[in-house]
């Protein structure tokens, strides 16, 4: 722990960066955006201010995303917003640069570098990185150390992550670039196909936090196409999307990431596939709050999943944990 008390942690989750101090109430959850001023590097806006002008850019200014998917994309803005976050945790006055404990999903070599320039350049004094399927497992105050496998699921707004983990160490992930959006791209690609309309993103996506999906939706339905080259009477006109046909309609996405979740587990010894049988698997990110996802997942998998409800993402805490601990 550094001697000034200005340690930081650090998560790096979908397309947000959180920052921490050890014993901080409210982690700062800053997107991943920086505004500059078109044909300079000027910025004009960080995080959630940035964001806010997608959509609605006046003449002379470029939102850019430095994060995807986890991966560094613009070293020199990702320095910046790094910079912006550290100071508005810690404040300008830092006089030592502090210890930086990060969560990422990324673990090939130039991703890592990148992310350790970034934070080096923004300010940091030493960086340690986390696993972030270790970090959210212990901040959901699982213990990892034992020899029972633990497994988290962290599916957030476009990716989804994975990991089993047994005595410390990581004995199986899996992750990928799906989550919300790409389950409501796939809601939008059905009713296109099926109802000969295509619902507006933003609309579409309200509708599928706010309503949920249902577990027990069947195909077989007014408007879903058949594959008997019959003419379907009565086929659905409005423009109104049923619960149903949303559930049915994210399909292709959904059970390509749990058909990957189900390959991660297959790999596990038998006796260890048997234990996770007898336990859970802990869920948690911004897709975990759609009503009865969780559900679908558990049916889709043949595992019992446990949402973790938390303002926000639990890998801050996890990090937070071992900072507190002064694990390296």
């Amino acid at each position: 722990m550094n001697i000034f008390g200005k340690d930081l942690a650090v998560s790096l989750v979908d397309d947000s960066f959180i920052f921490s101090r050890l014993n901080q109430e409210n982690p700062l959850v800053l997107p991943a955006y920086v505004a500059i001023q078109e044909g300079t590097t000027k910025v004009l806006a960080y995080g959630e201010e940035a964001k806010a002008m997608l959509g609605q850019i006046p003449r002379g200014l470029v939102i850019v995303k430095v994060l995807v998917e986890g991966v560094i994309i613009d070293k020199q803005l990702a320095k910046l917003l790094f910079r912006f976050g550290m100071h508005s945790v810690l404040g300008k006055r830092v006089l030592v640069g502090p210890n930086v404990y990060i969560a990422c999903r990324v673990c090939n070599p130039p991703a890592r570098e990148s992310i350790i320039s970034m934070a080096i350049e923004g300010g940091a004094r030493k960086i340690y990185m986390f696993e972030m399927g270790r970090a959210t497992a212990i901040g959901m105050h699982l213990d990892v150390q034992e020899p029972e496998p633990k497994a988290v699921l962290s599916v957030s707004d476009d990716w989804f992550d994975f990991t089993i983990m047994s005595w410390g160490g990581i004995m199986r992930e899996t992750y990928g670039a799906i989550g919300t959006r790409m389950f409501v791209e796939d809601i939008r690609n059905h009713c296109a196909l099926t109802r000969k309309f295509r619902p507006e993103f933003f609309a579409l996506l309200s509708q599928l936090r706010n309503g949920g999906v249902n577990p027990d939706a069947v195909a077989d339905m007014p408007g879903w196409g058949t594959s008997s080259g019959k003419t379907e009477l009565g086929r659905v006109t409005e423009r109104a999307v049923s619960r149903d046909e949303i559930t049915i309609g994210m399909m292709p996405s959904f059970v390509r990431m749990t058909e990957r979740i189900k390959a991660a587990i297959r790999f596990l010894p038998e006796e260890k596939q048997d234990q996770l049988k007898g336990a859970t698997i802990h869920a948690t990110g911004t897709s975990l709050a759609i009503t009865g996802l969780a559900q679908m997942i558990a049916d889709q998998l043949g595992y019992s999943v446990t949402p973790y409800a938390a303002k926000v993402h639990p890998s801050i805490d996890g990090c937070r944990t071992l900072l507190k601990n002064g694990v390296f």
